[in-house]
């Protein structure tokens, strides 16, 4: 192999990248154009690193550095800028930058000579991406990845951008380099100085307390704005799921029966179900669409994505019992399970948009995309349903050929058209498949064990809660270490000690667990939620994404985006296990985080949904179709099942309805909004299971749990489903 272009390296230390590329397993394919023979022509110190999305760049001509101390310094002691490109491993644009400029001997070049290169894997330190994002957003309006942004040594950012082309990239370098070694350099230095006092007033901008009884409804009224009343969505034009639009909605309705909240998530979530938004043949759901009909994705498929449409599913499901709903999140759970799930039961990170085509060319979308003829070749005379159907024979709208789809004002016969969609999986398995990120995140992993127990518990599936259990046995045991979390496990190894993130979406699957049955991991989320607050907790009562280990400060997130703020989750969860296990000191930290957060919510509410969400959590209680009741003494649940609605209740040991120390003439059950044939409580009862007729508006549940000892106070539980 070469040396770098542009630069010296000493023998000894080329000798070890050397070893390091001969020591890979005989599976690791090198990422790059520039040979010698059969081996790769260069290699630098990303050959060292775990995370797919620096592997892909180890043979780079590029002399890359990971993100860390080191790279800090080579700067400083070399008085050089650091160049820092930030992206991840299934990002189709950083990946055309790397074909384009980073594997490009005269780019690497340049590159060399004048900076400290550096990469960083926004996934394995999102800390540190969300500062220079908003770096590039205050300098430019907007942002996104690959993100390129040059440093001081000291991390100071002086100038940011996204994708460039070549020639535009080349001279950029060229007259950064010249700035920095003449005059202007002092231009730059006042301008990183104020890049990133501007970055720190941001992140750690605080608004005074407010209150928020006017919030839910300011937010319903900003979303109605926003809504797509033709496509559903919430743009005119690039369309995101935005899950958290839609949970907020489904919520909403939930508390209070506002139609137009119902309307907007159920509208959005039947278009992007039938769209190519939806892989139709294999289950689970990309990124977002490029166009405004939900027709044409950006086919990277990422773990979160698949949570938080889960929940949004599962919660679809239940209150409307339509089984398209169900079908979908069950096409999602086989999809994860067969694609995305490590043989120790842990959940992969995404999949690729590109893939090879039958040419042997990187392509956006060759994996999913599919044309009449190929149809006709694997289904034969079956190929008209499936081409008719999926709108095969429509226009395409990508080089690669049409997407799959179904038409919403078309008769849709699911029991004709599966069979041949896992004719046409099978067939597709063929096919040179999207590479696949394969390291395993904490905290993405606990967003979807959150849904999967949600959805087990909703859908009677245990099978799904089973998976959801060994799954956090396996994150658990890949990452914490006395009460200690990482946030990443690739390639046989740990990195990156663990975000609030990390610790309070992991906690929130364990409590999660507890609700569906699993009570052994209780004490694991009261642990994580412990560790998160001692860790994260800042002077005025927020939590920071990070404290420490960046260059400009603690790092705080000013809104919930593609996932839950992990501050916004935290107050989620701490209303969640104050409903599980009350305990006052962690009620009382509730209310102080929820008052640190109500003038962010109160100033901007859809910005915060989650936390606003929370906030009703905490003050009113949830409305989860299943729930801990009394002080975690009983789990209830308002479950759809064949026959029609029916209302569960199951105490923990030691607890029932019905009592000798009740008071007389008190009666431990009560029920508006629906009938039931509710037995007698004598002797006590320790669960019910009723069915449900004549559904209202509005279930009532009312409740008084006994021990042998003692009763608690009475407590009422709502639910609203459509009967």
């Amino acid at each position: 192999m070469q040396p770098p272009p542009g630069l010296d390296r000493s023998d000894t230390e080329h000798a070890a990248l050397e070893a390091a590329f001969a020591a890979m397993p005989e599976d690791y394919i090198p990422r790059t154009h520039l040979w010698q023979g059969d081996q790769p022509a260069y290699i630098n110190r990303l050959i060292h690193e775990g995370s797919p999305y620096l592997l892909q760049h180890a043979h780079n001509p590029v002399d890359w550095w990971p993100w860390g101390e080191d790279a800090l310094a080579a700067a400083k002691a070399e008085d050089k800028p650091i160049f820092l490109s930030a992206g991840y491993a299934t990002c189709h644009w950083c990946h055309v930058m790397e074909e384009e400029s980073f594997d490009n001997p005269e780019v690497a070049n340049v590159l060399n000579r004048h900076y400290i290169p550096v990469k960083l894997d926004r996934e394995q330190r999102p800390d540190i991406d969300q500062i220079y994002i908003l770096a590039t957003t205050l300098q430019h309006r907007h942002a996104g990845w690959p993100n390129s942004v040059w440093l001081f040594p000291d991390g100071r950012p002086f100038h940011t951008g996204t994708y460039f082309q070549r020639p535009h990239f080349l001279q950029l370098l060229e007259a950064i380099a010249n700035a920095w070694t003449g005059e202007g350099r002092k231009e730059l230095d006042a301008f990183a100085t104020n890049l990133a006092e501007g970055v720190q007033r941001a992140s750690a901008r605080a608004e005074p307390p407010a209150e928020l009884a006017n919030a839910p409804q300011a937010a319903l009224d900003h979303l109605a704005q926003m809504f797509n009343a033709t496509h559903g969505g919430f743009s005119t034009g690039t369309q995101f799921p935005h899950e958290g639009y839609i949970l907020f909605l489904l919520d909403h309705w939930r508390r209070t029966g506002a139609a137009p909240a119902l309307q907007m998530a159920l509208k959005t979530l039947d278009e992007m179900q039938a769209g190519g938004l939806h892989d139709q043949i294999g289950g689970g759901f990309h990124r977002y669409t490029v166009d405004v009909n939900w027709r044409t994705p950006h086919f990277e498929k990422m773990l979160y994505n698949q949570a938080l449409m889960l929940q949004c599913l599962t919660q679809a499901l239940h209150i409307t019992g339509d089984p398209a709903y169900q079908r979908s999140a069950e096409r999602l759970v086989a999809y994860l399970a067969r694609d995305m799930t490590a043989p120790d039961g842990a959940f992969y990170t995404a999949e690729d948009a590109d893939s090879l085509d039958a040419d042997g060319k990187r392509e956006e979308g060759a994996f999913y995309c599919w044309s009449p003829d190929q149809a006709r070749v694997v289904l034969g005379p079956d190929a008209a349903l499936a081409t008719e159907t999926l709108g095969l024979a429509e226009p395409p709208t990508l080089e690669a050929g049409p997407v799959p789809h179904l038409n919403l004002a078309a008769q849709l016969d699911y029991t004709a058209l599966d069979p041949l969609l896992d004719r046409l999986r099978i067939a597709r398995e063929a096919r040179p498949r999207p590479i696949r990120d394969d390291k395993i995140i904490a905290g993405w992993n606990g967003l979807m064990i959150r849904a999967l127990a949600e959805a087990g518990t909703v859908f009677a599936r245990p099978g799904w809660i089973t998976q959801a259990t060994a799954a956090l046995d396996a994150v658990t045991d890949r990452l914490l270490t006395d009460g200690a979390l990482a946030r990443v496990h690739a390639r046989g190894n740990r990195a990156e000690a663990g975000n609030l993130s990390d610790y309070i979406w992991l906690a929130q699957a364990a409590a999660a667990l507890a609700e569906a049955g699993e009570a052994r991991f209780l004490p694991l989320a009261e642990q994580l939620c412990a560790e998160a607050l001692t860790r994260f907790t800042m002077p005025d009562g927020r939590l920071a994404l990070a404290r420490d280990g960046t260059p400009l400060g603690p790092v705080l997130e000013g809104e919930d985006g593609a996932t839950p703020s992990a501050e916004s989750a935290a107050l989620e969860l701490l209303a969640a296990l104050d409903r599980i296990a009350p305990e006052p000191e962690r009620r009382i930290r509730a209310q102080e985080l929820r008052t640190a957060l109500s003038g962010g919510i109160a100033g901007l509410p859809v910005v915060r949904l989650v936390g606003l969400q929370a906030t009703r959590d905490l003050d009113h209680g949830t409305t989860q179709p299943h729930r801990m009741a009394a002080g975690g003494t009983a789990r209830l649940a308002l479950r759809r099942t064949p026959e029609g609605p029916r209302l569960m209740l199951t105490c923990t040991s030691g607890w029932h309805l019905g009592s000798d120390t009740l008071p007389k003439g008190a009666h431990p059950f009560a029920l508006t909004g629906a009938k039931a044939d509710i037995p007698p409580f004598s002797p006590p009862q320790t669960d019910l299971d009723l069915p449900l007729e004549d559904l209202q508006d509005q279930i009532a549940v009312t409740l008084q749990l006994c021990s042998d000892t003692l009763c608690n106070a009475p407590e009422t539980h709502h639910f609203r489903i459509q009967p």
